[in-house]
């Protein structure tokens, strides 16, 4: 009776349409259940581009309403790279054509912070020298030296920065880097750290430039800031160096010690390989250090490996015995064994010289280099500031060695050089370097906030070195005003510019601003003030030599006014008259302007034109005593040649 009833059941089941076995969907239904989740990401995403949420983090971007035609390394780009530091590193702001120039010659420099020329500001970095050096032997080009450095990253941030730079079609790439692999942002041992996967953290710093991936960090990061009962923040006394430590103790040849090297070398290897695609030259400068005066970090002892301040100490021993060799080797050593690694293992450099030959790209020995300049032949404070970065005079050595190469291998601009001898090309740039005593102070304040923290001293020491520095003048004043960040680094200059002409010490005052306006050359308000200094007090050639230079970079009214206006008073009316002539078209030609040209037209023998001018500046000021009278004298010359 079940049997029979049951199969009742399933007949009538049957007759009714529905099947012994699930029916399946149709296949579009599985394809829109795909799509549902894509089309939210997807107009998520616009919606949030719509509303400016998040970074932009467009490589370059048009920075001054001033110069709109110019492309700068973007403010912001540090962001994508360091997510959770508060303040992180800044920017050289070197900017560059959008549209190329026929006859620019275009180096993109990558690196860190020693490419970027820390502690100094960039005007010492050995990019500004090169192209300063490339300036004055290639005046026919127009020479644009990008310096990409940023302070604590490394491979994984330059890879990312390349497929952007082989856009703005640069003729040729240099690059000094290496010593940040295990710090750096997203290295094995930083704070900054997503493991030591490659293809992922890669992979995430691609995703980087979506906001809908940044709002899912951001969300994440705030959930967890939510429930975290412990504050892992670093401290806002810290030093971007410190701040940077992860993993203190990586010993020689351990696992993390293999990663590090394996990503510069993965990473090294992407970067090379798209340049030599893209046929674009590129010199390598492998990398150097300071050895003979700085103590290991940290020294760690283990069954296979000695500690690295007992080698440290038994070099020194060896070195003022006068066993140099031997002490070479030690060294080296010392460094190789510290466990905390700012300073580049030797394997970089082999990595290096392995890829630049592997590619065919030129490399050049600046470790050598260091050495042939140093007492012994070991690198130590003669040429550096702290653990591995130069002085201004190491920089200078870089700068000299990557422009030696880019001689020896043609790959210079194709303007016609400058006949000068090197000795005179080095007095000149020397005698013109761009530099004060400011930035040699801002320099020093730098050094001393570094090295009197960790690692330089024991972890949670105070920092006595800044504790007894002594202000001693109105110099001083000013850097620990820039270093706390009350005064903007040019703005410092000007106070002094404005300190020193008040006492009537004009080479001071224009020294300042000339540093400002190498630092900034599209920004023109620090060749105004400097022109309206030089104006007040009557230096008349020095304010023309600025205002050609403004002029060449900004022709607007206010150049064109004041080189017409100049030229006047240094008696040269025809040059006045070129330049008066287009400053009174602009429609803020004042009263004063058009009474120049009235007065420069008259000197060039053209009275007819010089009476429609006085007219117009009466029209302005129908009040000006001087422009009535001349009026008046023109109108009375006129009628007699009648």
């Amino acid at each position: 009776m079940k049997k029979e009833k049951t199969k009742s059941i399933i007949t009538s089941a049957e007759n009714n349409g529905i099947s012994k076995s699930t029916k399946r969907p149709p296949k579009w239904f599985y394809l829109i259940l795909v799509l549902i989740p894509i089309v939210f990401v997807f107009l998520l995403e616009i919606f949030l581009r719509m509303i400016n949420y998040g970074n932009v983090i467009e490589q370059f971007v048009a920075l001054s309403d001033y110069h709109p035609d110019k492309y700068y390394l973007n403010p912001d780009l540090p962001k994508k790279y360091f997510f959770n530091i508060k303040e992180p590193p800044g920017i050289i702001p070197d900017g560059f054509d959008i549209i190329k120039k026929e006859n620019a010659f275009r180096i993109f420099v990558l690196g860190e912070s020693s490419t970027a020329g820390w502690p100094y500001v960039p005007n010492a970095s050995f990019s500004r020298q090169l192209k300063r050096r490339l300036d004055l032997y290639y005046p026919e080009n127009s020479i644009e030296v990008i310096n990409c450095g940023i302070s604590a990253i490394n491979s994984y941030t330059i890879r990312d920065f390349v497929p952007e730079i082989i856009d703005q079609k640069p003729d040729l790439i240099l690059i000094y880097t290496g010593h940040n692999e295990y710090y750096g942002a997203l290295g094995v041992g930083s704070t900054v750290n997503l493991g030591s996967s490659r293809s992922l953290i890669n992979t995430y710093i691609w995703a980087q430039d979506f906001r809908t991936f940044q709002l899912m960090q951001n969300t994440i990061s705030w959930i967890y800031g939510l429930f975290s009962k412990e504050d892992d923040k670093k401290s806002d006394n810290e030093t971007l160096m410190s701040r940077m430590i992860g993993e203190s103790l990586i010993t020689l040849n351990s696992d993390s010690y293999n990663t590090g090297i394996s990503q510069f070398e993965g990473n090294f290897d992407d970067i090379l390989s798209w340049f030599k695609d893209a046929d674009i030259p590129v010199i390598i400068g492998n990398l150097t250090c300071n050895q003979k005066d700085l103590k290991p970090f940290v020294s760690v002892k283990t069954n296979e490996l000695p500690a690295a301040k007992d080698i440290y100490s038994d070099a020194l021993v060896h070195y003022n015995k006068g066993e140099i060799e031997k002490a070479k080797e030690l060294f080296l050593y010392a460094k190789e064994l510290d466990a905390l690694r700012f300073r580049a293992p030797q394997q970089i450099n082999n990595v290096i010289k392995s890829l630049a030959q592997k590619y065919s790209f030129e490399m050049i020995d600046i470790d050598s280099v260091f050495k042939s300049q140093s007492p012994d032949g070991i690198v130590g404070n003669n040429l550096m500031v702290d653990h591995l970065h130069p002085n201004i005079k190491g920089y200078r050595l870089i700068a000299d060695q990557f422009f030696n190469k880019m001689e020896e291998t043609s790959l210079v601009p194709k303007g016609n050089k400058t006949q000068i001898k090197s000795a005179t090309a080095d007095s000149i740039l020397i005698a013109n370097f761009p530099f004060t005593r400011l930035d040699s102070t801002i320099a020093t304040m730098q050094l001393v906030m570094l090295t009197g923290q960790y690692p330089f001293v024991p972890k949670g020491t105070p920092n006595y070195k800044m504790r007894d520095y002594k202000i001693k003048d109105i110099v001083d004043s000013v850097s620990i005003d820039v270093i706390n960040k009350d005064i903007r680094w040019e703005s410092a200059h000007a106070k002094l510019s404005n300190y020193y002409f008040d006492k009537g010490d004009y080479e001071k005052s224009i020294k300042e601003m000339e540093t400002v306006i190498a630092e900034r050359p599209y920004f023109d308000i620090p060749y105004k003030d400097i022109i309206t200094k030089m104006v007040d007090s009557y230096k008349l050639d020095d304010a023309i030599s600025f205002l050609i230079k403004l002029h060449r970079i900004k022709p607007d009214y206010f150049s064109y006014k004041w080189l017409g206006q100049v030229y006047l008073k240094m008696n040269n009316s025809s040059d006045a008259l070129k330049y008066l002539k287009e400053a009174v078209k602009f429609k803020d030609a004042d009263y004063q302007t058009w009474y120049n040209l009235a007065g420069a037209s008259y000197l060039q023998g053209d009275p007819n034109a010089a009476l429609v001018a006085i007219q117009n500046s009466l029209r302005l000021n129908s009040q000006n005593q001087a422009a009535i009278k001349f009026y008046n004298q023109l109108s009375t010359l006129i009628k007699s040649k009648k």
